[in-house]
């Protein structure tokens, strides 16, 4: 889901790099000392699922799991994904520097809107597992339709490709859906008061 340098216009760029420093400035000010352990590890756990790419056909798909950074750090999980980006695009090439504004409001945002989704409890109608469930798929969910109208408003041309992008990553929603549940299953297990802490 990494958008490359030269993939959007300078003024898309430069708009979204604003607004997603004010998100970060939001992010910042959310952030207290006894936070900052929990949004290193989520950062690092971002950094990692990306490198995990799964065949489909002539295309990959990699797990992003904003939605359970999402869940737990709320309006806090921008810095930490902000973070891990920057150290990608980077260190690594994913993505790039000028792309990153986009990139950052494609990935974080849909962790903040998982978790408006969770404090406002439209979730809570649903039995725990495909709650649980629910907020994999919706990460991936939001940030597939961020990528979409990004890549859509950018230039007119990459209106098949942006709808080529949520066709493609339908069975990513499914698969990151199956392992929240999973990661999330084993944490009740083996730390209940940590999702009490968090109200998930």
């Amino acid at each position: 889901m990494h958008i490359s340098d030269g993939v959007l216009s300078v003024q898309v760029a430069t708009t979204l790099g604003v607004v997603s420093i004010g998100m970060c400035a939001y992010s910042l000010k959310k952030i207290k000392n006894e936070d900052i352990s929990l949004c290193a590890a989520m950062s690092a756990l971002f950094f990692i699922a990306s490198f995990i790419h799964i065949p489909l056909g002539p295309t990959q798909i990699h797990l992003i799991l904003v939605g359970i950074i999402g869940a737990f750090l709320g309006s806090m999980s921008f810095l930490p994904i902000s973070i891990a980006l920057i150290l990608q695009a980077t260190l690594l090439g994913y993505g790039g520097l000028t792309s990153l504004g986009a990139n950052i409001i494609v990935m974080a945002l849909p962790a903040y809107l998982t978790y408006i989704i969770l404090k406002l409890g439209i979730l809570k109608r649903f039995s725990q597992k495909i709650k649980f469930f629910m907020i994999g798929f919706l990460g991936v969910f939001f940030a597939t339709i961020l990528l979409a109208l990004v890549l859509l408003f950018a230039k007119s041309e990459y209106a098949i490709a942006s709808y080529a992008v949520i066709a493609a990553n339908i069975p990513a929603m499914i698969l990151e859906g199956i392992i929240t549940l999973f990661l999330l299953m084993y944490i009740k297990k083996s730390m209940p008061s940590l999702l009490k802490e968090y109200n998930i």
